[in-house]
């Protein structure tokens, strides 16, 4: 696996609270930001992936926006 290496700005407050969690883990500042970057990447193409679902569902099931909306209020008034 290949290497590359970057140069990202932080805002202060957001470096130290980094510095604190690392200091109270014993992880480097690169773990940390590492682990995060990763978790963030996997929450989104979670998301997306969830989205496409309900895009081909939409179209096999011919559905409309205002279709999901009046579905979703429906079960909502059941509750």
């Amino acid at each position: 696996m290949s290497i590359a290496i970057v140069q990202i700005p932080f805002q202060t407050d957001l470096l130290q609270q980094i510095d604190s969690f690392v200091d109270d883990k014993k992880n480097t500042r690169v773990d940390v930001i590492l682990e995060a970057t990763k978790l963030y990447v996997a929450r989104k193409q979670n998301w997306q992936n969830i989205f496409s679902l309900g895009d081909r569902l939409a179209v096999k099931n011919n559905l409309s926006e205002k279709d999901v909306a009046s579905e979703i209020k429906a079960y909502r008034s059941e509750k």
